[in-house]
């Protein structure tokens, strides 16, 4: 009886993992989605996915899929209050970049549902919508500054890429002519180890004792959590919502030399005058290596 027993018990385990080997990937990863108002704007538009069908929103709503903000990408579409069997897939329209930087700037950026509403109209817009009439008055403002930083994204503060070389306790005062510097918030690499000062668009790099001999200092503008696939949700005739992730963080980087023994720098006077001796030959060893060097008018050797 026990054999038995033990014998069903391994028969249904195994026809339970052949179920689930066979059950589609598109139905494991289904998601659900929930739609809320979030403004009560009565927008009127012409639609490009019908031929310029005259269209008004009774409202503006925000879809969430699995807890994630998504945006519409088929005005005009239906879409069901709420519901499960969504299925995800690679976001890969043409305007992917486009769109995400809206959505970064507009919405992620700084999220509140009077954001979400004026993205969402800007990605309608970008996607081919002509928008008529809006009770939201300041609409165009908006919509400017958010694509004024979309098509500032890709602009790097002027100095990147600059070698920075250093001797231990020297620093160096960078100035951003690109006016970018501010918008750089996140701190991606600091490998020289170097002391940092950051203060509008002016980067302070200072080398100490505890410093490594070369590196980097990088920084982006957004999250490592904003960057990555932007995912399209669909299920059946229902409209397509896109939950939208940059591309890339807008990173600039600036490479790092330092020198951990210091400097030396020598000069030959007259012992009698004090006076600067230029010509004269002056022989420096280091590291197991000889140099011979000769001053200049000033003294120094050069």
């Amino acid at each position: 009886m026990m054999k038995t027993a033990r014998r069903s018990a391994v028969i249904v385990a195994l026809v339970s993992l052949f179920v689930q080997l066979f059950i589609p990937v598109s139905m494991a990863l289904a998601a659900s989605m929930n739609n809320t108002k979030v403004a009560d704007w009565r927008n009127t538009w012409h639609l490009h996915l019908f031929n310029g069908l005259h269209w008004t929103d009774e409202g503006m709503w925000m879809k969430k899929v699995d807890g994630k903000v998504a945006f519409c990408v088929e005005h005009g579409v239906d879409l069901d209050m709420s519901g499960s069997g969504y299925n995800p897939s690679t976001y890969s329209d043409s305007k992917k970049d486009q769109l995400a930087k809206i959505a970064y700037y507009g919405y992620y950026q700084n999220p509140t549902n009077r954001n979400y509403a004026v993205t969402q109209m800007i990605i309608w817009e970008t996607l081919g919508d002509s928008l008529l009439t809006t009770p939201n008055k300041t609409y165009q403002s908006e919509k400017k500054a958010i694509l004024d930083k979309v098509a500032a994204h890709d602009c790097k503060p002027s100095f990147n890429g600059k070698q920075i070389t250093l001797a231990v306790g020297d620093s160096i005062t960078l100035t951003d002519t690109n006016g970018r510097l501010a918008a750089f918030a996140q701190q991606t690499a600091n490998t020289a180890n170097l002391k940092i000062t950051k203060s509008g668009n002016k980067l302070t790099l200072t080398a100490t004792a505890q410093s490594k001999e070369s590196g980097k200092v990088a920084y982006a503008i957004a999250k490592a959590a904003d960057v990555g696939t932007s995912f399209v949700y669909t299920k059946g005739s229902q409209q397509k919502l896109v939950n939208f992730k940059l591309s890339n963080n807008g990173e600039f980087s600036l490479p790092i030399k330092v020198n951990l023994n210091g400097n030396v720098k020598a000069r030959k006077v007259d012992a009698d005058t004090n006076r600067a001796l230029p010509g004269a030959k002056l022989k420096f060893e280091y590291n197991g290596a000889t140099k011979e060097v000769t001053t200049g008018t000033d003294g120094y050797a050069a």
